[in-house]
């Protein structure tokens, strides 16, 4: 998903980076366990690294911004005031017209440093041969495969000291061969990082096993007739609409008001998250045009087309790609509970997968659907995936590339709100993996994730 649904109604200190210990201290009186909506739970965290109180649910982190003593505000500026008993000591928040309880004090902390052990030494960072873990990556030396390898390595300790913040791994393949992996923030190898986004090519693929095996005679097939029986009633239905291929769904040229970034789209992600059935939501919305005109980023999409699998197969899509998407790449680390309604509020219906897993998935696409000598998706499927216009989109990917002293560089792209990158850079034989928590990071920031920047100014200059 590009835009976090959930609203933070717990705020607090968001101070400038490097202030005084006792600043830090004071942050520290507001860490705790604390009820949260849903009757779900939410972390308040002090970091030392930079001296901010983070909101942290489902690892995923939001700075917060002080006002005065026990008052203060989210992100989008909504008022939270702590309550002290008698003693002084915080016992809750209250917010939007609700009381949260603190639950605990002792509770387990995210790591705030990105590498705790460097902090104030990152130009002591060395780089090391990524390790054997006989899981079909075979380990490379980034100075034999890039000509210019010092700029990367500038960028990992560019990393270390904070400069790129919340970016949780990087691993760059290049070559057939895995050549870098660093992990931060106490992320490792082992651990499933969330895709948001992300995740929407490989429904785009999983989906295209389903035509494989012929539980879909041909993506060329009208949409809406699958969906018939489970709605037999859909909303501003026209002639139009009735066209719609899952083919215009895959490639987001679907004719719908749904557009993710438009705040006055009836079908961006915000509105559609608000309702109790995101795919009913998105099949209802009206036509603005003919299905095929144009392109247009809608997260339904990809949720409708999940949905779609597991009706044409009787299966629900996480048991489908079990046996027929990650056992054939015997990934067996991950997580995905696909449920397109507010029940995954917070989830998103995202996939956790490891890092190394998604440059295996990646390397897979990139070799025409095969790995270890097994076809996992169908070379047809895999070339119509790829066969996209300059700066659009194919089946769920996007065509991105970078222009660097008057030289463009080609990618396909899976991404993901926070800085989630999975880049096949064909013409390179690279692939370029970024996991990260920058969430909403325009809203925060006002720029794009850092992976935007690491890429074209360390990465490709490598080259």
């Amino acid at each position: 998903m590009r835009k976090v649904f959930f609203v933070i109604t717990l705020v607090a200190i968001g101070c400038s980076p490097r202030k005084e210990k006792n600043e830090y201290q004071t942050l520290v009186e507001y860490e705790g366990h604390y009820e949260y909506l849903g009757k779900t739970t939410i972390d308040l965290v002090a970091s030392e690294f930079d001296t901010v109180l983070y909101a942290v649910l489902d690892n995923s982190k939001y700075p917060l911004t002080y006002i005065e003593k026990d008052s203060f505000v989210n992100i989008r500026n909504n008022p939270v005031v702590f309550k002290r008993d008698g003693s002084g000591k915080i016992f809750s928040y209250r917010s939007g017209g609700q009381d949260f309880k603190l639950l605990n004090k002792e509770f387990e902390k995210m790591e705030m440093f990105p590498r705790r052990e460097l902090f104030g030494n990152a130009d002591n960072y060395s780089y090391g041969i990524p390790e054997n873990k006989n899981d079909g990556l075979v380990s490379g030396d980034l100075f034999k495969e890039f000509s210019n390898p010092e700029t990367i390595i500038n960028m990992v300790k560019e990393t270390i000291k904070g400069n790129f913040p919340e970016v949780h791994g990087i691993l760059i393949f290049k070559n057939d061969k895995l050549v870098l992996e660093e992990y931060f923030y106490g992320y490792d190898a082992n651990t499933p990082h969330q895709l948001r986004s992300a995740n929407k090519p490989l429904i785009g693929g999983i989906l295209g096993i389903a035509i494989d095996k012929g539980f879909i005679s041909s993506e060329k097939e009208k949409l809406l007739p699958f969906f018939a029986a489970k709605y037999p009633n859909i909303d501003n239905l026209d002639d139009r609409k009735k066209e719609i291929t899952i083919e215009n769904f895959l490639t987001y040229r679907h004719g719908l008001d749904c557009e993710n970034n438009n705040a006055d789209s009836k079908g961006n992600e915000m509105l559609m998250m608000q309702s109790e059935d995101w795919v009913k939501y998105t099949l209802d919305l009206p036509m603005v045009a003919i299905p095929g005109q144009y392109s247009s980023y809608c997260t339904g999409c990809a949720l409708t087309l999940g949905n779609l699998v597991e009706i044409a197969t009787n299966e629900k899509i996480e048991d489908f790609a079990k046996k027929y998407f990650y056992q054939p790449m015997e990934i067996t680390n991950y997580k995905w509970d696909f449920e397109p309604n507010p029940s995954s509020k917070n989830t998103f219906s995202q996939m956790y997968i490891t890092p190394r897993d998604l440059v295996r998935l990646a390397k897979m696409f990139k070799d025409g659907g095969i790995w270890n000598g097994k076809q996992v998706i169908s070379k047809d499927w895999i070339i119509k995936t790829f066969d996209m216009e300059e700066g659009d989109y194919g089946y769920l990917w996007e065509h991105k590339y970078f222009v660097i002293d008057g030289k463009r560089y080609n990618s396909y792209l899976a991404s993901g709100n926070g800085g989630q990158k999975i880049n096949i850079w064909p013409e390179l034989d690279m692939i370029t993996v970024f996991t990260g928590g920058n969430y909403n990071s325009y809203e925060l920031y006002g720029k794009s994730t850092p992976p935007n920047e690491m890429i074209p100014n360390y990465i490709l200059r490598a080259l």
